[in-house]
């Protein structure tokens, strides 16, 4: 890694350049490695199926208060943006995680699975909605067992039946296909780490 070397301006007095120099390596000194926090994410090449990549949210990182929401989102649901003071635990959830929470576990390098069994074209019956949550539960177990944070969470305000979501990545589609929620959970996993939790 190449040094970073600063040359103080004549007119810039020393404890101002050596201020500026401590903010700059707490930062990171602006050097290589994972992403600093509010780094864009990479574009993707090796995901074969059509994704959205949205623009970050501004202020992207910014914690929420307790049980204050955020209706500025660019999606539906959301990839960035401000979010709760603390993640959902990663894992299945009956219960529906609320969007504010999810968003910190996708800040974390977490990749979100949500779904709606009244999304789609037509609404799932008990039995369609059973199987398709026990699929997507199977799927997201299994990659909890090989060391993947993710998350899954029924979404009753989207218009789809699935979508899977990371930092600033969205798939949205009705019909289940475990092909495709298994290669973007590989894909996502990690692939924005502004806060550096993958190892």
């Amino acid at each position: 890694m190449r040094a970073l070397v600063l040359r103080r301006a004549p007119w810039l007095p020393a404890g101002v350049a050596a201020c500026l120099l401590l903010a700059l390596a707490a930062c990171g000194g602006g050097g290589g490695g994972a992403p600093s926090t509010g780094a864009t994410a990479a574009p993707v090449s090796n995901y074969p199926y059509p994704v959205q990549r949205l623009d970050e949210v501004q202020p992207g990182h910014k914690h929420l208060a307790a049980g204050e929401t955020f209706d500025g989102y660019n999606s539906n649901p959301p990839t960035s943006g401000p979010h709760a003071p603390a993640a959902a635990a990663w894992g299945v959830s009956d219960v529906v995680v609320t969007k504010e929470a999810a968003v910190h576990n996708m800040e974390h390098a977490g990749v979100v699975v949500w779904y709606n069994c009244n999304g789609g074209t037509q609404p799932l019956g008990a039995a369609g909605c059973t199987t398709l949550r026990s699929d997507l539960a199977g799927l997201v177990q299994a990659a909890l067992g090989r060391g993947k944070l993710v998350l899954m969470t029924p979404y009753p305000s989207m218009e789809h039946r699935i979508a899977l979501t990371a930092w600033q990545f969205l798939d949205a589609f009705d019909e289940f296909d475990g092909d495709r929620v298994q290669q973007f959970i590989d894909t996502f996993v990690c692939h924005t780490d502004t806060e550096r939790v993958c190892k």
